[in-house]
């Protein structure tokens, strides 16, 4: 699962983009290595098949089997590729060389090696018995022939065959640096005391005097047909097993692939990591002040300066704060000013009410004046709460102090409690045993606290009943107001907060819809929080404010 953080998700990235490349690239290098060494392979073996092809020409046209089976085993030894010859229509098996890096316990190759004038031998036998007869074979390498080889080179091929203490008579064949060819026979008993190993190499044949090396064998086989005077197809050679080209290479190249993509994965998610911080670092700052703003402090404002679009957004961040505040401040104001300055005429306009009122007046004019000193009183609520809320919005609360909850609780239940007993409303408080104190403006409290309680005891009829329990929820103290009144509609729940707002089911009830909006906005002001739900046929109001831990 894909983290949802930027500061997670751009190094992952970075790093499989790294990921990507370092594969594609070394999926292509070891293709072209393989590819390359393969050609190889098959270049070796077609030139080694077409050379073996042309020397056992004569074997296969006489039909000397014994005489081909030990030339080709000395071929194959040479070449190391096993070699098969087939006759014409690939029916009959002619003979076959075997795996070249096995002989079995009967069979045991010796090679004498003249190189300028210094003659070496160099055997491989699979006897365990270091005391064997062999006999001795010459035949000439050409140019071409396995590889790079001088000209001058004079090997022998030794092949070991039971002579039941006999010597044999063999055919040797000699050119001399005249290219005259001189045929001798050559009758041998020689004891192999100790078989030196022989090394395969890319050239078919490795002159050293280690340990037999187990290399990679090819799998690939080349086929040509032997073809004698005339055209005359005599046969078929078949190589294979040659020495795989490059496997080692090839291998080398794949570890270091594999430990350079590692390592350049490793550092394209540490340069993504280092990238993401530079990125993410003037986006958590703009998150927190966006935060702040939303909060309600408008004067926040973001530090991000920088040259890149970044830096742009954070500046148009700052002037559209500055906008908003401009533009918040002065309907606040706006509202501040009309309400104090409504405030004089109706409070003028409410006395004059009032003396009219105790003077003898017809019926009919004394309802008009009463319904109008109503309508005044409503307006000065009015104004009132508007200048409160405006107060409140612009941080005027006071002082902001500990303020111990359950004082300020008892002291405002006890205002409240004889209004429920007029109503026959049933009115419980519960406090803790512990007190809890809180930060902020006793006065601004002790309003919200009122507004929830008459909006209580003024929505829940006669035989109802009102609680109010004060609890702690962790480094909160928690502040449940609950009422068996009119309840609230579920799609009004959503809107009660907003400023003059009113429940369709509270026409009948007084009210200017500024209450809930005041004390939401004095419980922000102590970073608290506020939650209504309609709890039919009820409702249960929640605050949470933080503890104070000074204490």
């Amino acid at each position: 699962m894909i983290p949802k953080s930027l500061r997670w998700r751009l190094p992952i990235s970075y790093a499989l983009v790294a990921l990507l490349a370092t594969v594609a690239l070394g999926a292509a290098l070891l293709t072209l290595l393989q590819q390359f060494y393969r050609q190889q392979e098959l270049n070796y073996l077609t030139g080694n098949a077409q050379t073996i092809g042309e020397r056992i020409v004569p074997y296969v046209e006489e039909m000397d089997i014994g005489q081909l089976q030990a030339t080709i085993k000395g071929l194959a030894f040479l070449s190391q590729t096993r070699v098969v010859v087939f006759s014409p229509d690939h029916s009959l098996l002619l003979a076959d060389s075997g795996d070249p890096r096995l002989s079995d316990e009967n069979t045991q190759i010796a090679v004498s090696v003249e190189v300028d004038g210094v003659e070496q031998t160099f055997g491989q036998t699979g006897a365990t018995n270091n005391l064997s007869q062999v006999t001795e074979s010459t035949i000439v390498i050409e140019p071409g022939l396995f590889g790079s080889v001088d000209e001058n080179v004079v090997t022998e091929i030794i092949e070991n065959t039971p002579t039941d203490g006999e010597n044999l008579l063999l055919e040797s064949e000699i050119q001399d640096a005249s290219g005259v060819i001189t045929r001798t026979t050559i009758v041998t008993r020689q004891v192999q005391s100790e078989a030196l190993p022989v090394v395969g190499t890319q050239f078919g044949f490795g002159f050293g005097g280690g340990d037999v090396s187990e290399t990679a064998v090819s799998n690939l086989t080349v086929r040509l047909p032997i073809l004698g005077e005339n055209g005359r197809l005599l046969g078929t050679v078949e190589l294979s097993q040659g020495p795989a080209y490059g496997r080692d290479i090839l291998q080398n190249v794949f570890w270091g692939w594999l430990i350079a993509s590692l390592v350049a994965v490793l550092l394209a998610g540490l340069a993504g990591w280092l990238a993401s911080r530079r990125l993410v670092r003037p986006l958590l700052t703009l998150t927190q002040v966006t935060t702040q703003m939303a909060d309600g402090d408008l004067a926040a404002r973001t530090a991000v300066q920088r040259q890149d679009e970044l830096g742009t957004l954070g500046r148009s961040f700052n002037k559209m704060a500055d906008q908003v505040e401009g533009t918040i401040t002065t309907l606040r104001q706006f509202i501040a000013d009309a309400a104090h300055e409504l405030h004089t005429p109706l409070t003028a306009l409410q006395t004059d009410l009032q003396t009219l009122r105790q003077t003898e007046l017809e019926p009919v004019q004394a309802a008009k004046i009463e319904r109008a000193q109503e309508q005044a009183i409503r307006l000065q609520t009015l104004t009132n709460s508007l200048l409160d809320l405006s107060r409140i919005e612009a941080k005027t609360n006071g002082d902001s102090e500990v303020v111990n909850l359950n004082q300020l609780l008892q002291e405002t239940a006890e205002l409240f409690a004889s209004r429920a007993e007029q109503k026959e409303i049933q009115f419980d408080l519960t406090l803790p045993e512990e007190s809890l104190q809180v930060q902020g403006s006793p006065l601004r409290l002790r309003q919200a606290v009122q507004n929830l309680l008459d909006n209580a005891l003024k929505f829940t009829p006669a035989g109802g009943a009102v609680t109010v329990a004060l609890g702690q929820d962790e480094n909160f103290a928690r502040l449940t107001i609950t009422d068996t009144g009119i309840g609230i509609p579920e799609e009004d729940v959503p809107h009660l907060f907003g400023r003059f707002h009113r429940g369709r089911n509270t026409a009948d009830f007084p009210g200017n819809g500024l209450g809930l909006a005041i004390v939401q906005a004095i419980v922000a002001g102590c970073n608290g929080r506020i939650a209504i739900q309609s709890t039919p046929p009820g409702t249960r109001v929640t605050i949470q404010l933080p503890l104070n831990t000074n204490q």
